[in-house]
This record gives structure tokens, C-alpha cells and sequence, in this order.
């Protein structure tokens, strides 16, 4: 019942927060705070103090929503659980038309930060009392409701085996689609209006080369996607190596690894990128193919395969695409082209090998790669590289030549050395 830790965590709705609140118990019950000025950031306090707040009760199969107010609420459960939808209905946002969903009930201790502009509503899983702290008053002439079950929004609710439909108020069941509301009129196209809701394609890691290859291929608006170190619109971080370090976030990791099984459950596919570090490469000349026997000479190659078998032992139709030297375009600038380019740019000079070969691949090729076969219903193990095959050094060269780059920086070395 003792959890002295409270944690915030970004949600994919941009502005929209989950809190874990710190509770302290013993024999006789906890005490919890709910709010504090001083703990919680600065991103989930009221703008305008807390000039409501209100509290709901609500029974197991009863929906509430989707109602959007011009300012934040923060919502607790104090009693009871509920599934909880955030959509953002803001125009200008990077996340516009996103909904988001997190299971709050007073036993996770969780807490949402909603953001004025946003829609918000419930599924009470059991019967429910939920507190509002509100940045604002209610005023019924600025609150705007919408269908919950609008399929441009496409929102996903849960059913309950002992509701075959959800309790609701004639307001809610009544409410206009999103594109029935004047102020969405034109806000998307016909074409998009025609295709549904927006796709829900999960990155990990979409603000590197091959993340923002696909974000790019998908389009950022389908795309829910992390970051770790360099903050991107409408992203969420989340930080592979403090997870190595941190116990909830470790937790959250394994949050996602459990995912792939409930992906498969929901029809979604899951697509693991791995190396050509996974093979021995001792042998010159020699182009491995996907069933040729496998055998890692370093850690590195050791995790990636280790990560093949994982991922294809909870869903064998997966995708495990292996690839490598992969270069292009990227927002961070951190891959063997934009190394060479720093390098002669200031006249230094950059050695590269002669006996390592490969075959360049291009991200954005990567990505479509990755969407053709998603699309061609493909699983197992592919290799997806580039069309050549050339040691680094040529490689380099090339790059250098193309873009009328002094070659002759370029320096050639044995990779032992």
C-alpha cells in the first residue's frame, strides 16, 4: 500500500500527462496527496488556480463523453476504476486528432493532467467517484460535446461482458460527429475524411534515421513515436538507457514488451529492425542470406539476436528485417554520412576500412521496404539492405565524390587497426 515515489510521465496526446501518486500507509490506511504545488511539474498545474472542483460517481457501464472544455482538469479516482480517453481537438496542435487512453483507478494511484481544448471521457470499469480539479468554472455555453463513437475519431472502447450497451445521457448518445461541428468544417480533407481515422503506428525511437524515415512514410499525424534524448512535437520520451537504471522505467519496458502479445490479439504487427552483425562475416566475398546458420562474434550481435528470437516467440508474424549501414537524412545528424561530412568539412581527416563490407542502405528505402512487406502481409526474417555491396571506404569515397567533397581525406585502414 506504501509507495513513496510520484512519477509523471508524457502521454501521446501533446500536453496531456499521467501521474502515480506517492501514498504512505500502515495499519491504519494511507495518506495520499493530490495535489501539491511544489511536487508536481509545472506542465499539470491550473494556469488559473483551481477555481472548481467537482466530484462524479458513476456506475460499472456507464460512458461519459466526449466533452471538451477551454481549460485543464486534473482527474483522480478515489474510488473504483475507470478507462479514460483524451482526444485532442486542438488545431493547431501537433497531436490533433489523437486520442489517447490510460486505465486510472484508485488502487494504480494514477492521475491525468487533461489540457484545455482537449475532449475527455470514460468507460466506468467499476463504479467510479472521480474528483475534478479544474482550471476553470463550467460554463454550458463553451463546453462542446461529441460523439464517442465518431469513426473519424475511431476511438476504441472496451466492452463489458455484463453490458451488452453502455449506460449514457440522451446528450452524449445525441451528440454531432466531429465534422459536424462547425469549427472542424475543412480542418482535414475529403480524401482524409474518406480514409477514417487516423492510423495508430507505433515508433520507438522515431527521432533517429530509421524512426523518422517511417514517420516520414507514414506520415507524422499516424505516427505515435518516442524519443530519447532530442524533444520532438508530438512525441514521447522515453529513455532506453535510464531504464537500465530506473525500476519504473524498467517496468514500463516490460509494459511494452508485453504489448506485442496483445498486439497480435488486435491484429497489429510488430517489426523488429536487427543487424548483419547477427553472422560471423569471416568469410570473404560471401553475401549471407536469411536462412544461412547465424553466429555473433560480439555483444552487440548477441543482443540483436537475442531480441530476433524474442520478439518472433511471442508473435511468429512478426517482422525481423536485418539491415545495415544505413544512412540519410536525419534530424540529429549523428550517422556515417553526417560524420564524414563534419570531418571534411574541417579538413580533417577520416579513416575507414577496406575489409569491412556491407551494403549502404538508404532510410527512406528502409522504411519503404518495411511498408511493402507490412502490406504484402510478409513475416519472419528478411534482409533489407541496399542495392551494392562496397568496404567502407569505398563508401565514403563515393559519398565524397557525389557531393563534390575533397576524397582525398579519406583515409584507408584494416578494421583491426
Amino acid at each position: 500500500m506504501t509507495s513513496n515515489t510520484t512519477t509523471w510521465t508524457p502521454l501521446c496526446v501533446e500536453g496531456a500527462y499521467m501521474g502515480t501518486d506517492a501514498r504512505f500507509g500502515d495499519h491504519r490506511g494511507y495518506f495520499q496527496e493530490l495535489f501539491h504545488k511544489d511536487k508536481y511539474p509545472a506542465q499539470v498545474h491550473p494556469a488559473n488556480g483551481t477555481p472548481q472542483v467537482s466530484l462524479s460517481h458513476s456506475h460499472r457501464g456507464v460512458l461519459r463523453g466526449i466533452h471538451c472544455s477551454a481549460y485543464a482538469k486534473l482527474i483522480t479516482i478515489v474510488k473504483g476504476a475507470i478507462y479514460d480517453v483524451i482526444v485532442d481537438l486542438r488545431k493547431d496542435s501537433p497531436t490533433f486528432r489523437r486520442w489517447c487512453a490510460v486505465v486510472v483507478s484508485s488502487e494504480n494511484r494514477r492521475q491525468l493532467h487533461i489540457p484545455a481544448g482537449c475532449g475527455h471521457g470514460f468507460v466506468c470499469l467499476e463504479d467510479a467517484d472521480m474528483l475534478y480539479l479544474q482550471s476553470g468554472c463550467m460554463d454550458p455555453l463553451t463546453e462542446m460535446d461529441l460523439d464517442p463513437f465518431d469513426p473519424t475519431l475511431g476511438v476504441h472502447w472496451p466492452k463489458l461482458d455484463d453490458f451488452p450497451e453502455y449506460t449514457m445521457s440522451d446528450k452524449d448518445r445525441k451528440a454531432p460527429a466531429f465534422l459536424e461541428r462547425e469549427q472542424f468544417k475543412g480542418t482535414i480533407s475529403d480524401e482524409a475524411a474518406a480514409a477514417g481515422p487516423l492510423k495508430r503506428v507505433l515508433v520507438i525511437g522515431a527521432s533517429g534515421q530509421v524512426g523518422g524515415a517511417l514517420v516520414e512514410a507514414y506520415g507524422a499525424e499516424n505516427v505515435i513515436g518516442t524519443y530519447s534524448k532530442v524533444p520532438c512535437d508530438g512525441m514521447v520520451q522515453f529513455d532506453l538507457e535510464a531504464a537500465a537504471t530506473d525500476p519504473a522505467l524498467a517496468a514500463d519496458l516490460m509494459t511494452i514488451a508485453a504489448r506485442r502479445s496483445c498486439a497480435s490479439a488486435c491484429g497489429a504487427r510488430t517489426v523488429y529492425y536487427s543487424t548483419d552483425y547477427v553472422f560471423e562475416g569471416d568469410t570473404p566475398g560471401r553475401i549471407y542470406a536469411e536462412s544461412d546458420p547465424v553466429g555473433p562474434v560480439n555483444v552487440y550481435g548477441s543482443s540483436k539476436l537475442a531480441g530476433e528470437a524474442a520478439v518472433l516467440a511471442e508473435d511468429p508474424a512478426s517482422l525481423v528485417l536485418r539491415t545495415t549501414g544505413v544512412f540519410g537524412p536525419e534530424k540529429q545528424g549523428k550517422n556515417f554520412g553526417y560524420q564524414l561530412l563534419n570531418a571534411v568539412a574541417d579538413k580533417r581527416s577520416m579513416a575507414c576500412a577496406t575489409d569491412s563490407f556491407g551494403s549502404p542502405t538508404y532510410n527512406r528505402d528502409l522504411a519503404a521496404m518495411t511498408v511493402g512487406l507490412l502490406e504484402a502481409n510478409a513475416t519472419g526474417v528478411y534482409h533489407c539492405v541496399g542495392p551494392e555491396t562496397m568496404h567502407r571506404h569505398a563508401f565514403a569515397t563515393l559519398i565524397a565524390e557525389t557531393l563534390g567533397l575533397d576524397a582525398a581525406l579519406i583515409t584507408s585502414v584494416d578494421s583491426d587497426t
